[in-house]
């Protein structure tokens, strides 16, 4: 008996257990069929309400989704509705918009577009003024550095010129004129020297020799500047010329001079008074002082050089 009640006990429990899960299970799945039953309505009545907002005109084809219940049976959980119709038919399903309120929507489609584009259009305006300004502060720099590389050129010729034309003058003495200068506007509005100018006079002298001196003094002033320019070396070599036949001329008087001496050497007198104390001496000794009295006369007209 014990044994029995200790079976009874050990088996008979669990028997009396699986009975109530199993009652437990069929009451869920009672419950879940009756959930899948009341879905199953609903979707058929939300397809018959498309089709009665559609009309008769429009074509409707369902396509259903099933799910297997409980008791063996299959409901309809879901459904794929395709819709064929003009566009005022489909417009009135639900959900759907009317012809008035899709082309509202259009249009404020179209609106938005059109100030996206339009806002889109001024960023873009706004880069590329920002774009031309910084081009334009770089060409008005770059400008601006080849204004004053022009200047910093006038500036530099300017002071080449004036000292050029001093060189000019300085050498020339008496012989030069005053200076002229021409000048050139720069981007700045002022005026510079770029261009002088010192006349030079080709002087005869009162003797050759002062002709000479003058044309030896006009070529040290051509050539007194650093760079002397086409005119100058042109100026330089008319005095070179001049001053080349001036020494020719000197040269042939100077030879006239030297025959002159020599006849005077020979015995031309040119005392014609003598001492008696002289006319008493040796006649030969008479012709050398004849000859140095030429001499001496002669050292003190210039004609000969002195020993």
């Amino acid at each position: 008996m014990q044994v029995t009640s200790m079976l009874s006990a050990g088996y008979l429990e669990p028997v009396q257990n699986i009975a109530r899960v199993q009652a437990a299970e069929n009451v869920k799945a009672n419950k879940t069929d009756e959930s899948k039953q009341a879905k199953e309505q609903e979707i058929l009545a939300e397809e018959q309400s498309l089709k009665a907002k559609l009309g008769s005109s429009a074509q409707v084809h369902t396509v259903y989704h099933y799910s297997m219940g409980s008791d063996g049976r299959r409901y309809i959980v879901g459904a794929s509705v395709t819709m064929k119709g003009s566009e005022e038919d489909l417009n009135r399903v639900s959900g759907g918009l009317t012809t008035e309120d899709l082309q509202s929507k259009k249009q404020e489609a179209q609106e938005a577009l059109k100030k996206e584009s339009q806002k889109t259009e001024d960023t873009q305006n706004i880069i590329k003024s920002e774009a031309e300004k910084r081009e334009a502060a770089k060409k008005d720099d770059e400008s601006e550095d080849e204004k004053q590389a022009q200047i910093n050129e006038l500036e530099k010729i300017q002071r080449e010129v004036i000292s050029h034309e001093a060189a000019h003058k300085a050498a020339a003495g008496e012989l030069g004129g005053g200076v002229s200068y021409s000048y050139t506007e720069g981007p700045d509005g002022k005026s510079y020297i770029t261009g002088g100018e010192v006349p030079i006079k080709f002087k005869q002298g009162s003797t050759p020799e002062e002709t000479l001196r003058n044309m030896q003094q006009i070529q040290r002033a051509a050539t007194a500047p650093a760079d002397p320019s086409g005119q100058d070396i042109h100026v330089a070599a008319k005095a070179a010329a001049m001053a080349a036949r001036t020494r020719n001329e000197i040269n042939r008087e100077n030879n006239d001079d030297d025959s002159h001496k020599t006849e005077v050497a020979r015995g031309t007198p040119i005392f014609e008074a003598v001492n008696k104390q002289d006319e008493q001496l040796d006649p030969e000794k008479n012709g050398v002082l004849s000859v140095l009295a030429t001499v001496k006369e002669l050292q003190l007209q210039n004609l000969l050089p002195a020993a």
